[in-house]
């Protein structure tokens, strides 16, 4: 600090004014610029909140029209839309009217607060794609009672030593069915 002191009694009175001057404006510029930063940051995160709680009272307003919708929508389903049981069965018989030697499984139910997703994957190896199509079809035909939630498909092309042999498919299916939960 001392040697700050010598240093700056060492310049003239002009310099000197003029060091001070200068550190004034860059103290003042610099606490400007974060108190201007600050300000700008809260006046952002207010407009944020202020537009989401604009959303969020839509949507507080439209809970009314969605829960008759939903009510609609359960009346309209009651004794058609598929159990898991029900599901399987279906999913099961439109597959070997297909491809009968299809791979069949169950997956967990998904529990929501109002209804639950019934799942069943099924798989076809070494399909051909009108197989593939087909079976896609039947399913999009029950709709909205059943439908596909995921599909995956990986073609199987021939070895180089038999190019003209067809290619096949191996299709995922994931077929689900939406059962609303009695209130």
């Amino acid at each position: 600090m001392k040697a700050l002191e010598k240093l700056f009694f060492r310049l003239s009175d002009r310099e000197q004014n003029l060091l001070v001057i200068t550190l004034w404006l860059l103290l003042i510029v610099i606490a400007y610029k974060f108190v201007l930063q600050t300000a700008l940051d809260e006046y952002a995160t207010l407009e944020d909140a202020e537009h989401n709680l604009t959303i969020y009272s839509e949507f507080i307003k439209l809970k009314p029209a969605i829960q008759r919708a939903l009510e609609q929508q359960k009346i309209e389903q009651k004794n058609k839309s598929y159990d898991k049981k029900n599901l399987s069965n279906r999913a099961s018989t439109l597959a070997d009217q297909v491809f009968p030697q299809r791979d069949y499984r169950e997956l967990d139910t998904i529990e929501r607060e109002r209804y639950s997703q019934h799942r069943v994957k099924i798989t076809f190896e070494r399909a051909s794609y009108p197989q593939v199509e087909e079976y896609a079809s039947l399913i999009r035909q029950e709709r909205p009672y059943m439908f596909l939630s995921e599909v995956k498909i990986e073609p199987n092309y021939p070895p180089k030593s038999r190019p003209y042999d067809p290619t096949t498919y191996d299709a995922v299916f994931e077929v689900s069915s939406v059962e609303f939960i009695n209130q």
